[in-house]
């Protein structure tokens, strides 16, 4: 296996960017700013991280998972766990999750890197320091002194950063290598995929509609009665519509509900404008406490999508699609013949 040995310092992140691709570059380095230290211990102030004992987290092969490493990656997640948990119980559980996706993420690295260098893949000397002064360079304007306060705050030495230079392009390589042989979409399949799921492509009619809602306890029935027969009568005498509900409704500033399909809203509405035209409106509807009257002011007709102009949605669906199954079933492979053993 050849390996490429142009890449871009922009690539060289955290590996959770480069084998996910789920994060920002400015996030994660924003978040190395500050310490693990600190970030564990704001984490207790609401609910309590999982102390462990021993600090082996996985074997893989023959390759070690620290704790250690594991709740440094997880620590950054923290305080979003925090903000989504209801309860200690509810913290315990989704930590638990981050764990398990950290570790996961780990795992796969080093299966990669392992199959990578068993079929006499290598890189160069040359890129790693390459890759490694670009970063110094753009990030830290070659201040070597904060590059050093940087790598502390992540709980790295200069080794560990260059190693994960290395498995980054590795793994970032393997997996392009891996997706390549999947990711051209042939026109017979762009059409196969067009015609099985036709309905996907057509989009029924909408309506804009606007509301006029009434508080019924500001009213006595009589009261209400005559509000609705003025509100009748002043519609039919005005094409001024958007005015004269805005002076009617009780809630003015919420007078358009917007482009809506009419079997995408509640069926006391749906069933209202279901058979309304553009400038009809509905009767009173009496809901809970409110009454509303709805005005259909705009339409669109169904719409049916040609193949030629959702051809290039359909191709990256599809593209997507093929390259997630293939880096699936590579990774699967790597698993079955490797020995795993978590200790979580």
């Amino acid at each position: 296996m050849s390996f490429i040995k142009a890449f871009s310092g922009k690539k060289i992140v955290s590996f959770l960017i480069i084998l996910l691709g789920i994060f920002s570059l400015e996030a994660v380095e924003d978040r190395a700013e500050n310490s693990n230290q600190e970030a564990l211990a704001q984490s207790t102030e609401e609910f309590q991280v999982p102390v462990y004992a021993n600090d082996i987290a996985a074997i893989v092969n023959n390759e070690i998972v620290t704790m250690t490493r594991l709740m440094r990656e997880v620590s950054y997640f923290i305080p979003e766990i925090q903000k989504i948990s209801k309860s200690q119980a509810d913290f315990q559980k989704k930590f638990r999750e981050y764990q398990e996706f950290v570790l996961n993420v780990f795992i796969e690295r080093i299966l990669i890197v392992e199959d990578f260098k068993s079929k006499g893949g290598q890189m160069s000397d040359h890129y790693e320091k390459k890759e490694y002064e670009a970063f110094l360079h753009d990030r830290f304007n070659d201040d070597r002194t904060a590059f050093a306060q940087y790598l502390r705050a992540n709980g790295q030495s200069v080794r560990e950063f260059k190693k994960d230079i290395r498995e980054s392009a590795i793994v970032n390589y393997v997996l392009s290598e891996v997706q390549k042989s999947k990711s051209e979409v042939s026109p017979t399949k762009i059409k196969e995929y067009y015609s099985e799921h036709i309905q996907d492509f057509i989009v029924d009619r909408q309506i804009f509609v606007k509301k006029i809602s009434l508080l019924r306890k500001n009213y006595t029935d009589e009261q209400l009665q005559t509000k609705l027969s003025n509100l009748k009568q002043s519609i039919k005498s005005s094409d001024k519509i958007h005015a004269i509900i805005k002076t009617f409704s009780d809630t003015p500033r919420s007078c358009d509900i917007g482009w809506v399909c009419v079997d995408d809203m509640i069926p006391e509405f749906s069933d209202a404008l279901r058979k309304l035209d553009v400038g009809e409106y509905t009767t009173p509807i009496f809901l809970d406490d409110m009454v509303h009257i709805l005005f259909v002011s705009d339409g669109k007709p169904v719409k049916k999508f040609t193949l030629d102009e959702v051809s290039n949605d359909i191709e990256n669906a599809l593209t997507a699609k093929y390259q997630k199954e293939s880096k699936e079933h590579y990774i699967k492979k790597l698993r079955e013949k490797a020995y795993i053993k978590i200790f979580l």
